[in-house]
């Protein structure tokens, strides 16, 4: 963009030249010269008005002048890969492009009208020949661009130094304080840095503490089985993926006593930390729900438990089963979870369909209790809709004829390569798509 272009400038200043001298005087780049020299100045100064909008200075382009504000304000810019950052706004009695009208360099910064303004200008080349004049002027102005340089170096140390602490984990804010409280660009720009650091270090707390969150939960899941005893008939292995640090699905399996084994998977509406909050609670009420004489009441209560007082609204979906390691006959109740695949050893294939809603919606919702029976070499496969709703970049859903024709692929395998071949082929579906939703799955094959 022109800069000339833009300007509307006034062939003779409505200021005269000591009112113009008296502005002069208080800017550190004339605050050096004497009375003689500071008028000599002031006689080659001319006003320029711009309109909002305007360019004044355009970033990486040589211009030869600096500006001093006489009414209105500009902002300043600077380009970054993000765009323009607009690093401060000044308005009257203030000067922009000095370092333009001391030596001809490429501007740092763009600068633009923010409202209707009027500026005094001076040229380079009107300094130029003013110091052969009066050499107190040059002197002047190397003083004060010696004296630029010098805050500059040490406010760019300071910047540094802090930026490498930053790095190190061993920012603090006391490092900037001093450079913040001046005046100038660059204690502008350090405000922004103090206030990015601060931000990064809130980042860096949160998510350590979701770190912290994630191994907790992952904590409160199961632990392998032993192969001995009764647990010898079967084969057991689950995992749980979330789709952020932590989720809201869980699996479960524990003893009931010497024969009995009792198995869940479930699923929290929604994701984060309210539904990691529900699942560890939903885990527990279930945990300690389950007395085995009388599965339809223990599910009653538990629902009964999670609805009571649920300010949150939220509820879960969960199938839970007891498994007869002696004979094979599993008792459960699917509270409005995807039904599980019963993978019989004869080439069938079963779907446990839902008994009742999900927990944590009606407090007096009744639950049905239904019965299968698992023979030997059957596999039981269980696990949550972040299966069968992930999606590839082309938003198509992965779905349940997908996941069975995995399931009739995988058949006959142990649990652990059961579990590992459906995770392998969501993954391979979704093809680099970003999960959206907690992946859970639970295989058991029955040894009998």
């Amino acid at each position: 963009m022109n800069e000339a272009a833009l300007t509307i400038e006034t062939d003779a200043s409505p200021l005269s030249v000591e009112e113009i001298a008296r502005l002069l005087a208080p800017l550190p780049i004339f605050a050096r010269l004497d009375a003689t020299s500071l008028r000599a100045v002031a006689e080659r100064c001319r006003v320029a008005v711009f309109a909002p909008g305007d360019t004044i200075m355009q970033e990486g382009q040589t211009s030869t002048f600096a500006d001093m504000i006489l009414a209105g304000e500009v902002d300043v810019f600077v380009d970054t890969p993000a765009g323009p950052v607009n690093v401060a706004t000044v308005g009257p009695l203030h000067i922009v492009g000095e370092l333009g009208a001391l030596a001809a360099m490429p501007r740092s910064a763009t600068v633009v009208a923010r409202t209707d303004l009027h500026v005094l200008r001076l040229d380079r080349d009107s300094l130029t020949s003013l110091t052969l004049e009066h050499p107190a002027i040059g002197v002047a102005l190397v003083g004060e661009l010696g004296q630029r340089i010098h805050g500059m170096n040490r406010s760019l140390a300071y910047l540094t130094y802090a930026a490498n602490a930053l790095g190190r984990d061993e920012y603090d804010p006391a490092m900037l304080a001093e450079l913040t409280r001046q005046p100038g660009e660059l204690a502008n720009f350090a405000r922004a840095f103090a206030s990015m650091a601060a931000e990064l270090e809130a980042k860096q707390r949160r998510r350590d503490e979701m770190q912290a969150a994630a191994t907790i939960q992952n904590s409160i899941l199961p632990r392998s089985l032993s192969r001995e005893g009764a647990l010898a008939a079967i084969d057991l292995h689950a995992e749980m993926h979330p789709a952020r640090e932590i989720g809201g699905d869980f699996y479960d399996y524990f003893p009931l006593d010497g024969d009995r084994l009792a198995i869940t998977v479930a699923d929290v509406a929604g994701k984060g930390i309210p539904a990691a909050l529900f699942m560890a609670v939903s885990r527990t009420v279930l945990r300690i729900g389950e007395r085995g004489d009388d599965m339809a009441a223990d599910m009653s209560a538990a629902n009964r438990l999670l609805a009571t007082e649920n300010a949150a609204a939220m509820f879960v979906t969960a199938f839970h089963g007891v498994i007869d390691l002696r004979t094979g006959a599993l008792r459960y109740c699917n509270a409005g979870h995807n039904p599980p695949y019963l993978l019989r050893a004869d080439g069938g294939r079963e779907a446990l369909k839902a008994t009742g809603l999900p927990f944590g919606i009606d407090a007096d919702l009744p639950y049905r209790i239904a019965e299968t029976q698992l023979r030997p070499g059957d596999t039981l496969f269980l696990f949550s809709d972040g299966i069968t709703e992930a999606f590839n970049l082309a938003d198509e859903e992965f779905g349940a004829a997908r996941l069975e024709a995995a399931l009739e692929a995988a058949r006959g395998k142990d649990a652990a390569s059961l579990v590992a071949d459906i995770l392998a082929a969501t993954a391979d579906f979704a093809a680099g798509a970003e999960q959206s939703d907690d992946i859970t799955a639970l295989a058991l094959v029955y040894r009998g």
